[in-house]
């Protein structure tokens, strides 16, 4: 785990790429926002 993921912290601006094979940035989709961002393993 990264030192600098801690609650309240800038998450840092990752870019993957879309269903077109585009790079696409978080920064981008969320456009300055209050965002929630959730990481699940998929089905349980």
């Amino acid at each position: 785990m990264r030192v600098d993921l801690k609650p309240g912290n800038t998450f840092p601006d990752i870019e993957l790429p879309n269903h077109d094979n585009e790079t696409v940035t978080l920064s981008s989709l969320v456009r300055g926002f209050p965002t929630v961002l959730v990481f699940s393993r998929g089905y349980f």
